[in-house]
């Protein structure tokens, strides 16, 4: 038997490895693939699409925010894996009475690591995910031991109305670990509006426009060339790739490479 602790202090045990897993959450849903135990899932939220290839065959049992029960149903799980920023609570618990539940809440690269470690054990697949695991923190050590000065960044998540985050987000972390210094890290809210005075008074070095939740584009760099900051004198608004900030499991492995490749490099 293995037993884990969920983000909810639930014990779960597992007396044999699950067969047909839902997972509602899109990074979960790539880790399993890659740590070569797609065969096991059987349903995934229509949000979840990659690795490309190997998810087009799956049943979708809906979105995070709005999961098709009778989908669902007609699988019968063995484990469904949720979290608690991407799920409602209310489909949380309706799911936890009827079916095995893992409910999921890494706020940091290190509990990245450590949901790995426990989806390698669960699936028996240990040494794939020590890799993985591995990959992790050597990416992070080798970035942190760069002495490199840190720049003060915005971060947002949404457009109309703008939208930031604070310290206590899984995107703080990675910014963190790679010297951008987000300019809300002390906002008592996790999610919260900001407007342009507010921009040009925290006054970023750095503005990063990602891909998700709200899908940058081009275009909107045009948006941010009226305010008085030093990062539009110095030419530094990146769009990118929100996965590799936000996504936590095998893609945190990536995140690095990533991130220098396309905003780090860009600064010195």
């Amino acid at each position: 038997m293995i037993a884990i602790t969920d983000s909810t202090d639930k014990k779960i045990n597992f007396f044999e490895t699950p067969k047909r897993v839902v997972s509602l959450i899109p990074s979960i849903t790539e880790t399993l693939f890659d740590l070569g135990v797609g065969d096991a899932v059987a349903g995934i939220s229509k949000y979840c699409v990659h690795p490309a290839e190997s998810v087009k065959g799956k049943r979708k049992v809906g979105g995070q925010k709005n999961p098709d029960f009778e989908e669902i149903k007609k699988i019968d799980p063995d484990l469904i894996i949720l979290n608690r920023e991407e799920n409602k609570p209310e489909h949380i618990d309706y799911l936890s009475l009827r079916y095995k539940t893992w409910i999921t809440y890494p706020k940091t690269v290190s509990d990245a690591e450590q949901l790995l470690l426990e989806l390698g054990q669960v699936f028996g697949v240990e040494t794939k995910a020590a890799e993985f695991a591995d990959e992790i923190r050597n990416s992070v050590k080798k970035i942190r031991s760069h002495r490199r000065a840190k720049l003060k960044t915005l971060y947002l998540i949404w457009r109309n109305p703008w939208m930031s985050i604070n310290h206590d987000t899984f995107i703080h972390h990675v910014m963190d670990i790679h010297h951008l210094e987000n300019v809300y890290r002390n906002h008592p809210q996790r999610y919260f509006n900001v407007k342009a005075e507010d921009i040009e008074a925290a006054n970023p070095d750095v503005i990063i426009l990602p891909d998700e939740p709200y899908h940058f584009m081009e275009k909107h760099k045009l948006e941010f060339l009226h305010l008085s900051v030093s990062a539009v004198k110095s030419e530094r608004i990146f769009l990118a790739d929100g996965t590799y900030f936000c996504w936590y499991g095998t893609r945190t492995a990536r995140a690095s490479q990533y991130i220098h490749e396309r905003i780090l490099s860009r600064l010195d």
